[in-house]
């Protein structure tokens, strides 16, 4: 009897312990997994000083990374009718943080499907970004990064996922005060390569981003007897 009153309390503090930690691990992006729409995910488009992107506005498709048939994905779209070298155009949203947090190092990411439809010329890169704010609202840049991989022969595949991102990006000078974040998922055209097509789709699912933690913590159940 002692015995299982013991290990309920081992059990209750590495509850508590998971919960305590929870705070600085959780995936701080809104709808990542695209369930049943695209919303909070916006059409971005590049601007000065990078060329104007320009493509179809996304859209949420029933297509997911999981199989799963309530879940689905985002998909975008890049016109290059008139080609331009670094022009983009995806998905991002603003992640507000809800006060002044300092970032040691971000742990962000994404996963993106080629469709067997698109066109893989390596003219293309599918882009995540993530960018850091002094303010709510996505307002006083303070640094960013991002990471891609170019669409080449043999990516498109109706049932393959890529992932792409970075665990541990290090803002320069940090810890750094932020208080929101954006988060772009996006295509742009690689400089130096001609597009074949003038149209090109990719689908984008399972985002996070995650602050001053590896990955993010779930928490287990505890039978406390």
């Amino acid at each position: 009897m002692h015995k299982h009153r013991a290990l309920g309390r081992i059990a209750l503090a590495f509850l508590l312990l998971g919960v305590a930690g929870s705070a600085s691990a959780q995936n701080v992006v809104s709808n990542p997994q695209f369930d049943t729409q695209l919303a909070p995910w916006a059409q971005f488009l590049s601007a000065a000083p990078d060329p104007n992107g320009a493509g179809a506005a996304p859209t949420w498709i029933a297509v997911d990374i999981n199989n799963s048939p309530s879940s689905g994905a985002g998909q975008v779209n890049i016109n290059t009718s008139t080609p331009a070298g670094d022009a983009a155009s995806g998905i991002a949203q603003c992640v507000d943080f809800g006060g002044a947090t300092p970032i040691s190092f971000i742990n962000y990411g994404m996963s993106f499907r080629v469709p067997a439809a698109t066109t893989a010329d390596a003219a293309i890169n599918a882009t995540v970004e993530v960018r850091l704010f002094t303010s709510a609202g996505c307002s006083g840049f303070i640094s960013g990064a991002s990471q891609g991989r170019d669409l080449l022969a043999g990516l498109p595949s109706d049932t393959t996922w890529y992932a792409v991102g970075d665990t541990s990006f290090v803002p320069p000078g940090a810890p750094v005060m932020a208080a929101s974040a954006e988060f772009r998922a996006y295509l742009r055209e690689v400089n130096g390569v001609g597009p074949s097509t003038a149209s090109y789709t990719v689908d984008y699912d399972a985002a996070h981003l995650v602050l001053n933690s590896l990955t993010p913590v779930r928490l287990q159940q505890f039978e406390v007897e």
